[in-house]
């Protein structure tokens, strides 16, 4: 073979590897492409669920997600930003969800967090005994014949004014008429106690706890169970991500589900990721986990159906959703996660 020759082959052989270098570098490109995690801006309340805020990033590279949290002031922020598409998703309350499908939001729960949060907490002056709503009705109906009705705080248009309200209904008491109910931020509630703003607050645990373990408040209703319903908060996603990518929402979910599985039967756990996470004294967070909150992953559809009849009964919503709720909870990609069935997956 001369030197010409030999030449020829070499370089048909260099451009063959050329044009298969060309060829394989797009589908490269690609392989890298579908790697990358997949960012999920995802709504937060401030201060809320910090024991899950620490134990999503220690696992999210499994699932190949990198969660992005957004920190809002309430969950209406949170609903709000879901609907402008600024968010893949959230965590919001009962209460929100229904107000969600009040307003038309395409949101769609498919997860839970729990219950537990709302209590109701009397000043150093109500001496009413714990879980007695007979005396509190008594010392109700005293106040107004005395001119001096009961100044209940709680934030307006909360979740615990919602439950505040229906307590007092049930109770055979107006909330517009026969207490004074004042707008209060639930921070501002341990002070107001202790400064005698308010008679009593409907607040969340953490700050029942810090005021009963301060001296300013005493526990007069754990507002959970019964009628009250025990099942309080979740995860939504936006239904356009349901449909447009579900492998998404299922590694969501699945990685929800494992941490939750984590530290939600072990409180000591849980005081421990809170405290990393809390501002709060340990004292008040191990109160909060042991006395106050439930969690679970499941979703109580009879809960969100009684917190729907509820904001209809009071004017918080246009008309009954209750009979609704089913179409805007996906229970599918909890099922796949956890291997249980629909039927447990509905009950707290």
């Amino acid at each position: 073979m001369n030197s010409w020759t030999q030449k020829g082959i070499r370089l048909v052989g260099a451009f063959v590897a050329a044009c298969l270098l060309l060829a394989l570098a797009p589908q490269n490109d690609a392989a890298a492409q579908s790697a990358a995690p997949a960012t999920v801006r995802y709504g937060l309340q401030r201060g809320a669920l910090g024991a899950l805020k620490l134990t999503l990033p220690m696992i999210e590279a499994k699932y190949n997600l990198k969660y992005d949290y957004k920190i809002f002031n309430d969950a209406t922020a949170v609903i709000l930003a879901m609907d402008q598409r600024e968010l893949e998703m959230g965590n919001i309350t009962a209460q929100h969800m229904i107000r969600a499908i009040d307003e038309g939001m395409q949101l769609v729960t498919v997860a839970g967090w729990g219950g537990g949060y709302n209590v109701l907490v009397a000043g150093p002056d109500v001496k009413v005994p714990a879980n007695d709503l007979k005396a509190l009705k008594v010392l109700i109906d005293e106040r107004n014949r005395s001119g001096k009705r009961l100044k209940i705080g709680v934030p307006t248009g909360s979740q615990q004014h919602l439950k505040l309200a229906y307590l007092l209904r049930g109770m055979g008491v107006n909330p517009d008429k026969d207490v004074d109910i004042l707008n209060i931020p639930f921070p501002n509630h341990p002070r107001a106690l202790d400064a005698r703003e308010v008679d009593m607050s409907m607040t969340l645990a953490p700050f029942a706890a810090i005021a009963i373990n301060a001296g300013s408040g005493r526990m007069v209703n754990h507002v959970y169970g019964g009628n009250n319903g025990s099942w309080e908060i979740g995860y939504a996603v936006r239904r356009d991500l349901i449909e447009k990518n579900p492998d998404l929402v299922q590694r969501i979910v699945s990685s929800h589900v494992e941490a939750l599985k984590s530290f939600m039967n072990d409180i000591p756990k849980q005081v421990e990721l809170e405290q990393k996470e809390s501002s709060f004294p340990r004292p008040v967070i191990e109160s909060v986990q042991r006395d106050y909150l439930k969690l679970s992953y499941h979703i109580a559809l009879d809960d969100l159906r009684r917190t729907a009849r509820q904001m209809h009964e009071l004017g918080w919503a246009k008309k009954d959703y209750s009979a609704d709720v089913e179409k805007y909870v996906d229970f599918r990609f909890l099922e796949k996660a956890t291997g249980e069935s629909r039927a447990a997956l509905s009950k707290f």
